[in-house]
C-alpha cells in the first residue's frame, strides 16, 4: 500500500511539474491553445517518469557521493525517457536544440517536483514533532 501511495504522491508532483513547464514552454513559443491530446500525453509521460523515479531515485541513507551519482543517473534516465516521449509525441525534433530544451525542461520539472516533495515532507515532520510534544511533554 505504501508503494501505491508513494506512486500517487510522486505522480502528482511530477505531472503538475510537467504541466507547469509545458505551460511556460507553450507561452514562450507563442502557441495559443494546448491541444487536448497533449493533456493525455502529459499524464502518460508523468506516469512513465514517476515509474523511473520510484525505481531509480537514490535513497538518502547512503554516502553523499553515491546519492549524488544516483541523482545524476536518475536525471539522465529521465532525460532519455522524456526525449523519447517528446519525439514520439512530436514535442521536439531530434536535434541539439530540441534535446537541450527537453533536458532543461526535465531540470525544471525536477526542481518543481522535489521542491514540492521537500515542502510537504517538512510540514509532515512538523506535525509529527508537534504531536510527539503533545503526547510526551518535557
Amino acid at each position: 500500500m505504501k508503494v501505491f501511495r508513494d506512486f500517487i504522491k510522486w505522480f502528482s508532483y511530477i505531472t503538475a511539474g510537467i504541466l507547469v513547464v509545458c505551460a511556460v514552454n507553450f507561452t514562450l513559443v507563442g502557441s495559443g491553445m494546448i491541444p487536448t491530446i497533449t493533456l493525455w500525453q502529459i499524464l502518460l509521460s508523468g506516469g512513465l517518469t514517476t515509474l523511473v523515479t520510484m525505481l531509480l531515485y537514490p535513497r538518502a541513507n547512503g554516502k553523499k557521493s553515491v546519492v549524488f551519482v544516483g541523482c545524476l543517473l536518475h536525471y539522465a534516465v529521465l532525460c532519455g525517457v522524456m526525449i523519447a516521449c517528446g519525439y514520439w509525441f512530436q514535442w521536439l525534433s531530434l536535434d541539439a536544440e530540441g534535446i537541450v530544451m527537453m533536458c532543461l525542461s526535465v531540470a525544471g520539472v525536477y526542481l518543481l517536483a522535489f521542491t514540492a516533495y521537500y515542502i510537504v515532507d517538512l510540514k509532515q515532520a512538523e506535525k509529527i514533532n508537534q504531536r510527539l510534544k503533545e503526547k510526551y511533554p518535557n
